[in-house]
């Protein structure tokens, strides 16, 4: 259940939350000449970037990874994800398309589900509260629009909540258009009905678990837990439900960039720094103990100075040994369902 604002005494963060994991403490140090001065050279950085856009990722696609990595300015980020990911592409091309799925009368009962689904997500950010019917009226068309455009698949719950971060960034139609890109590009098969594709995925990261952390798998053997018991929203919501939102940021940030990789890299960071001591094991040594504190992460191990850091240690996975496992996971799946 989302948070009230009376959990942080009605105070707003900078994101707009009013509670809940998303929750961002304010930071009462005033910037200083200097590190203003450094953020302002990041925007104008990423302002040529953008300007020769083709350029840079036809020649320079390293350096524009690495600034992804590095977090993208506040002020640049919804114009950079919508470049990263193509929807600017779309929203060029698709001219008048959107309105059109509006339009369309739709399933009724996908619409009366959408309709269900629009009070419970991110209900503790001002955009969605109680009080506010054009985030939700907005919320309701990109995910209406989206079940139009995609029949096959309608309408998943776990659109939800990445519609709704999208449409904290970014102006309605072109946060559909990037919406788009997301399932279409970058998660592909993810809301397909059985989830086959994210249960294959979940297999895969228990598998890079015992390959990179042995003691960590061995101690989640131990606790008969895996992934596939608390990391399906993770994986489908994108860390949206789990983590602060300065953190998610600056997860999206690299993920619109580097694909599925990064979600496997935070989950791994997470384990590491959740169970990487033995004294950290001792402490959660029994199913109920560790699946309480995988399913509500400590505070001291989600920010983004912490996690993304930590993150960048395990950049050495690639796309091709995803590929590999997925491969190895699909037949497995395969032979015990044969």
């Amino acid at each position: 259940m989302e948070a009230s604002p009376k959990d942080n005494d009605d105070v707003i963060d900078r994101y707009g939350f009013f509670g809940g994991v998303q929750f961002c403490e304010p930071d009462s140090s005033k910037l200083s000449d200097e590190s203003l001065k450094k953020i302002r050279l990041k925007e104008i950085k990423w302002q040529t970037m953008l300007t020769e856009w083709d350029k840079w990722m036809s020649f320079k696609a390293n350096k524009v990874r690495n600034r992804c990595r590095k977090g993208i300015p506040p002020a640049i980020r919804p114009r950079a994800w919508q470049y990263l990911c193509g929807s600017y592409h779309l929203f060029n091309q698709e001219y008048g398309k959107y309105q059109r799925l509006l339009e369309m009368p739709g399933d009724p009962k996908i619409i009366s589900q959408i309709k269900l689904d629009i009070d419970r997500q991110l209900s503790n950010h001002v955009m969605f509260g109680s009080d506010n019917t054009n985030g939700k009226e907005s919320l309701y068309n990109v995910l209406k629009a989206y079940s139009q455009m995609h029949p096959e698949i309608g309408y998943c719950q776990a659109h939800a909540p990445i519609a709704a971060a999208l449409l904290i960034h970014i102006p309605e139609e072109q946060a559909f258009w990037t919406f788009v890109c997301l399932c279409d590009r970058y998660m592909v098969d993810y809301f397909k009905s059985g989830l086959e594709r994210v249960k294959i995925e979940l297999n895969m990261l228990f598998a890079l678990v015992k390959k990179y952390q042995p003691e960590i798998h061995k101690h989640m053997v131990k606790c008969k837990t895996e992934p596939l018991y608390f990391a399906v929203d993770w994986f489908m919501c994108l860390y949206t439900r789990n983590l602060p939102w300065s953190t998610v940021l600056r997860i999206w940030d690299m993920f619109f960039f580097e694909g599925v990789k990064v979600i496997f890299r935070i989950a791994l960071t997470i384990f590491e720094l959740l169970l990487g001591d033995s004294q950290s094991r001792d402490r959660l040594n029994s199913f109920d103990k560790l699946m309480e504190c995988l399913r509500k992460l400590p505070q001291n191990i989600v920010s983004e100075e912490v996690l993304i850091k930590h993150s960048l240690r395990y950049t050495f996975i690639t796309k091709q040994e995803l590929i590999k496992l997925y491969k190895t996971q699909l037949k497995c799946m395969e032979l015990s369902t044969s």
